[in-house]
């Protein structure tokens, strides 16, 4: 676990009553450990808002299925990168970052590929490879569940065992935000060969939602409204944007994500 103790130096408040924990698993550019070390994206957000929140932040690397049960479980102060949903509304509180759109996913693209989660799960014989414990909204949840019960579904830990499971032709296809898997594949040398291969598809009820931060409320108010303004004041100030672009190829942003509007 890396400790952060980020004071900053003049600070107007106290700062968070406590450190803040926060478990994060390996997507692509987004969040990589190199020697044990959280690294990319969010990493650097989190470093940043914790300086300028005047807080303590401990990370530690975890697969992204026990980062959402830590969380829900009350074992987590933050679940980041997170998509909103109304089953995490819930139980916490969401901060806006980014926008994201999931995509279908294939290498070298299909004959004929499905149009919509609908059109997917009626095909009898389709499969998917999704990242365990990913949510891309409620229509995306359901399709999951579905193909789950039909053993339609291939589940990997992470992006980089979607990637392999597409090249061993486990399945078809996958369903993820572009940008995870393109960061993923940049990242991952074995893996880097198949950037020129992959083809994006959208699905008609996967459109542009908010990608974020949940804020777990066994955190008191006064931390959570530090660290809302944080993140949100990175997030309006075109930080997050600027990470995006800055560690992601040239181009590869377009149709997976945007700043907000």
């Amino acid at each position: 676990m890396w400790l952060l103790g980020l004071l900053a130096a003049g600070a107007a408040h106290a700062g968070c009553s406590r450190v803040i924990d926060v478990p994060m698993a390996p997507i692509g550019v987004s969040v990589r450990f190199e020697q044990g070390r959280p690294q990319g994206i969010y990493p650097t957000l989190l470093r940043e808002v914790a300086v300028g929140a005047a807080c303590q932040v401990a990370m530690q690397q975890v697969p992204r299925a026990r980062q959402q049960s830590m969380f829900d479980g009350g074992q987590a102060d933050v679940l980041i990168p997170a998509s909103a949903t109304p089953s995490r509304d819930a139980n916490a509180e969401f901060v806006p970052l980014i926008q994201v759109r999931a995509s279908l996913l294939t290498l070298d693209g299909e004959a004929a590929v499905p149009r919509s989660l609908a059109d997917l799960v009626a095909l009898p014989d389709y499969k998917l490879v999704v990242v365990r414990g990913f949510s891309f909204g409620p229509a995306y949840d359901a399709a999951i569940a579905t193909l789950r019960q039909r053993q339609r579904l291939v589940e990997e830990a992470d992006p980089a065992g979607v990637a392999r499971a597409l090249r061993l032709g486990l399945a078809p296809a996958t369903v993820m935000t572009a940008s995870i898997l393109v960061g993923t594949l940049a990242t991952e040398p074995d893996l880097a060969p198949l950037l020129k291969r992959l083809r994006v598809e959208p699905l008609d009820e996967l459109g542009w939602n908010a990608s974020g931060v949940y804020l777990s409320r066994r955190l008191g108010e006064p931390d959570r409204r530090l660290l809302r303004q944080a993140f949100g004041q990175a997030a309006r100030a075109g930080r997050v944007w600027q990470l995006f672009n800055e560690h992601h190829p040239p181009g590869s942003l377009g149709g997976s994500i945007r700043p907000l509007p």
